[in-house]
């Protein structure tokens, strides 16, 4: 009987988990989608539109933040912190195209390489403004964006990472590389 019963618990407990995780996967999808919304938005300069989105993808984050509390397990959720790098690139980049101060980007999570991730993101963001300036002839908002980006790869290159955060960072150093090109192009 005693193992019965703990069976019929351990099920309930891996059901209601489930569960758990499956809002969790809907809530970091609807995110997701709204930060990449809202940089395309930011791209666009639809500042209104982006802003709106954000405060959509905040709010979904918020309940996903609710949710884990009482599923801490949840979070290391693979689809959740990719939301969360999202969402805090989108943050950085709204923050950026206003010409704020870069930090905080928001406070739903303050894990490293949640932050670190959203920054290497922010400097591809900073390649396509960068295209754009220079159609425009605007060489001092490149060197801006450049010099930004140089500032961000050199502390990035200063965490010494590994793993999928290294990842993140050579991908950085790439859109650092094409920003010196385009700097280059405009200097000829």
């Amino acid at each position: 009987m005693k193992l019965e019963t703990a069976l019929k618990a351990l099920a309930q407990r891996h059901k209601a988990i489930d569960t758990d995780r499956r809002k969790l996967q809907e809530y970091s999808q609807l995110a997701q989608k709204n930060s990449k919304q809202a940089i395309f938005a930011l791209q666009r300069n639809e500042t209104a539109r982006s802003g709106s989105l954000l405060a959509d993808a905040e709010k979904a984050l918020r309940s996903g933040v609710d949710l884990i509390k009482k599923q801490p397990r949840l979070t290391n959720e693979g689809m959740w912190r990719a939301a969360l790098e999202e969402f805090c690139e989108a943050c950085f980049f709204d923050k950026a195209i206003e010409g704020k101060e870069l930090f905080p980007p928001q406070n739903i999570s303050d894990d490293p390489d949640i932050l670190i991730g959203g920054l290497s993101d922010l400097i591809g963001e900073f390649v396509r403004l960068a295209t754009k300036a220079a159609i425009d002839r605007q060489p001092e908002k490149v060197s801006e964006l450049y010099k930004t980006s140089e500032r961000l790869v050199e502390f990035m290159l200063s965490l010494d990472a590994t793993g999928s955060l290294r990842s993140k960072i050579d991908q950085a150093r790439q859109h650092l590389r094409r920003l010196e090109e385009i700097r280059y192009d405009l200097s000829v």
